[in-house]
């Protein structure tokens, strides 16, 4: 089971690659941010759900064909799906299925295709019409809709284009010039989709890019002081109430560096700074990806750690110490010393607000810089042992 599930999870990833395209390799937030764009909402759905329904059942009043009852029952289960399973999935708490919506809406468009094919051969000129109409409205929406994955809507399109065009040439004629005109009409359309993927890649790197600038300080990367109280609001606002009982608590490591004050006046500011860069990449070392890590001064950092009690804060802020407290080989080959005390606090034991939380791990940490620095404290209230 362990091979068959890791080699499903090749050919999905494959498959991801192949239907996303260089998208693939872009920064996950700006990827998923473009396949956001992609659903459908509710009003737009609902538009395309009873136009699709017109459409079809008045193919079945004209017809009276086969063909036309089994267009509109495949359309019929293709928009409950649509509609159904995202509402499901939501109740189960996941993501919008965005790879069910993608293969439900490409059996739309092929079924449409068929349905179009055959109300062209009828020769009925109002289900030519319809069915022509029909077309072009698909192929605008898959032009809009779906730009974040042009491979995908170029498929689309293909799907339900293809069958009335192949109708058509066979009819022969200036049946053809139709045919060939609406060839054009894909290749104008295919063109515009990648404009508008151009355009819409390029706003949503400007606004990541923006979200970043906002967000994580320039030097080191990490996240600055606005981020560090947004995540912290957002942990506080998860805590159990009072008297609740036990439930989810997280720790603040308050980190201020020691001697980092001498390498300034005595190397230069870039030497400053490239420490700071090199506290940063321990910190994140020693703390993992899950955890939150900020810069808020000069050289003063945070660490919040969720699910930490105060033995595995400590623990952590003893690690930490270890591993930043050593020479740090800088770019001009120099070896540079640098030290760090730290001060932390748990919430909800010993508070419920950030900027609580912040002052009460500062004075914890500053207790220990005037007991001897490179040491961790704990913040204790005032009479506590």
């Amino acid at each position: 089971m362990g091979r068959f599930g890791n080699h499903m999870a090749d050919i999905r990833g494959l498959f991801l690659r192949l239907l996303l395209g260089d998208l693939a390799h872009a920064p996950e937030r700006v990827r998923a941010r473009m396949l956001e764009s992609i659903p459908t909402t509710t009003v737009s759905l609902v538009c395309y759900s009873v136009t699709l329904f017109v459409i079809c059942t008045t193919t079945v009043y004209i017809s009276r064909a086969g063909w036309a009852w089994a267009w509109l029952t495949a359309s019929v289960i293709l928009i409950a799906w649509r509609i159904i399973h995202p509402v499901l999935e939501h109740r189960k708490g996941r993501r919008k299925p965005l790879a069910s919506i993608m293969i439900s809406s490409g059996l739309a468009m092929a079924s449409f295709g068929f349905g179009c094919a055959e109300s062209i051969a009828t020769g009925d000129i109002a289900l030519t019409t319809m069915a022509m109409s029909g077309t072009m409205g698909g192929l605008a929406g898959c032009a809009s809709r779906w730009a974040a994955v042009p491979r995908a809507a170029f498929l689309a399109m293909l799907l339900s284009v293809v069958p009335p065009m192949v109708v058509l040439g066979t009819q022969g004629g200036a049946h053809i010039l139709a045919a060939i005109s609406m060839g054009f009409v894909v290749l104008s359309i295919a063109a515009f989709t990648l404009h508008n993927r151009e355009y819409l890649l390029a706003a949503v790197t400007a606004e990541e890019l923006h979200r970043r600038m906002a967000q994580t300080d320039h030097l080191t990367g990490l996240a600055n002081r606005a981020e560090l109280l947004h995540q912290m609001a957002a942990a506080c606002s998860a805590l159990p109430p009072v008297g609740g009982g036990r439930g989810r608590t997280f720790a603040v490591l308050y980190i201020d560096l020691d001697g980092f004050k001498t390498i300034n006046d005595n190397h230069g500011h870039a030497a400053g700074d490239e420490v700071l860069q090199r506290v940063a990449n321990c910190l994140r070392q020693v703390t993992g990806p899950d955890e939150l890590v900020a810069r808020i001064g000069g050289d003063e950092f945070v660490v919040m750690l969720n699910d930490g009690d105060a033995l595995t804060a400590r623990t952590v802020a003893d690690e930490i110490i270890a591993v930043i407290s050593r020479e740090h080989r800088i770019g001009d080959g120099q070896w540079l010393h640098v030290g760090c005390s730290v001060g932390l606090s748990v919430a909800p034991d010993q508070g419920r607000e950030p900027e609580v939380l912040l002052a009460r791990a500062d004075a914890a940490l500053y207790e220990v810089k005037n007991q001897g620095k490179g040491h961790t404290g704990v913040w204790r209230a005032v009479g506590e042992a």
